[in-house]
């Protein structure tokens, strides 16, 4: 296996996506990267990676997903909610909570989300303001499962 073509593949692969948060290492044991992309252009590389060169490229990956993190105060500024919002494909986020209400636990696409993975949203590509769509929707979510 030639570490250094993976790499070179994987670079052209990234510039061709515009994706240029990407901080690599080489190793022994293979090639670290530390890369911002959405869930399924990582699949799609993966994927390209392992048939071209058979080389598992997610054991090797650590994916950091865009999110928001959204906190909700009572009246003595005392945390009484927290959610991080991950971005998981474009215009698509999940909802993971991370604070006091029992709610079930169900499964998302990020495994290290948080506590309770809550629900998904897809915003509307045109939204000019989507971390207020996100928060609204959130306090719909909060008033209704509250």
């Amino acid at each position: 296996m030639n570490i250094i073509r993976i790499q070179e593949f994987i670079e052209k692969y990234l510039k061709m996506k515009s994706i240029k948060d990407v901080s690599t290492q080489i190793t022994e044991g293979g090639i670290i990267y530390l890369v911002y992309m959405e869930t399924d252009i990582f699949e799609e590389l993966a994927s390209k990676v392992l048939n071209q060169f058979e080389y598992e490229l997610s054991e090797y990956t650590m994916i950091m997903h865009n999110h928001c993190h959204f906190t909700k105060y009572n009246d003595n500024d005392d945390i009484i909610h927290e959610v991080i919002a991950y971005q998981v494909c474009e215009n698509v986020w999940e909802f993971y909570y991370g604070g006091i209400l029992d709610v079930p636990k169900n499964t998302g696409t990020i495994e290290e989300g948080g506590d309770y993975y809550i629900y998904k949203l897809e915003l509307d590509p045109s939204d000019d303001n989507p971390k207020k769509t996100m928060e609204k929707s959130l306090d719909d979510w909060l008033q209704n499962n509250s």
